[in-house]
């Protein structure tokens, strides 16, 4: 998982966007893209390092039609929701316990991730590794932990402004609390960074919305996540 610094703006005409890693791809993310001409999107494309590269868009954004001339996909679509970060309630199992992420359990990590993150857009795009199992130190990784110090759950999301972009609970051991408990433990995190929201684009085919609907979440608008691939 690379560093979630901000990365350069890159300019063309009427054309911009800011450049870094994607949280739900293996790809660049071409952040805040603003196009509204082909030409100068062509002009922009041509300055930016070789593909693959992504972009998540507004669902009603004109630019996803000029996208998709250029050899963009869709590969999800999601629905951005937000609360406040403080007051999250859960009621977690008395066996859990929260804790900072730490990078010696990798291997841990990336086998439950596979499980509990099989079928998801977003994991697809990724793959295995995904590197979020290296993320300990960015952002805030919240890992939940079973009586047997077992990784049961994890949570990341990005600081200051707590947009979540990573969260999964253990298949055997869902619906008992343990990821609300999660998103409880990132708003006390984003709430002692000075933040005051939390934030997600959940994919719209999974129980994400459902989920933090039930956390009081509320629906902000669609998106859309476009990819396109590397020639090889």
């Amino acid at each position: 998982m690379e560093s979630p610094q901000p990365g350069p703006v890159v300019s063309a005409g009427g054309a911009s966007c800011r450049l870094g890693p994607s949280p739900t791809a293996q790809a660049i993310r071409l952040t805040g893209l603003r196009v509204t001409r082909g030409d100068d999107l062509d002009a922009l494309l041509e300055k930016l390092p070789e593909p693959p590269w992504d972009v998540e868009l507004a669902s009603d954004d004109p630019a996803i039609g000029l996208l998709g001339d250029r050899g963009f996909e869709r590969y999800m679509g999601g629905v951005f929701m937000a609360r406040e970060a403080a007051g999250v309630r859960a009621d977690p199992p008395s066996d859990i316990e929260f804790a900072d992420y730490r990078n010696d359990w990798a291997q841990a990590f990336s086998d439950l991730e596979a499980r509990a993150m099989a079928g998801l857009a977003a994991f697809a795009e990724m793959g295995s590794p995904s590197g979020y199992e290296w993320g300990a130190g960015h952002g805030v990784f919240i890992a939940a932990l079973d009586a047997k110090r077992r990784l049961v759950g994890f949570a990341h999301a990005e600081m200051p402004d707590g947009m979540i972009d990573w969260l999964a609970v253990d298949p055997d051991r869902q619906r008992e609390g343990i990821g609300s408990g999660l998103v409880r433990e990132l708003g006390r995190r984003v709430v002692d960074g000075r933040g005051t929201h939390l934030m997600a684009v959940a994919d719209e085919d999974s129980p994400g919305p459902a989920f933090l609907r039930s956390l009081g979440f509320r629906d902000r608008g669609h998106r859309v996540s476009l990819i396109r691939r590397s020639a090889g």
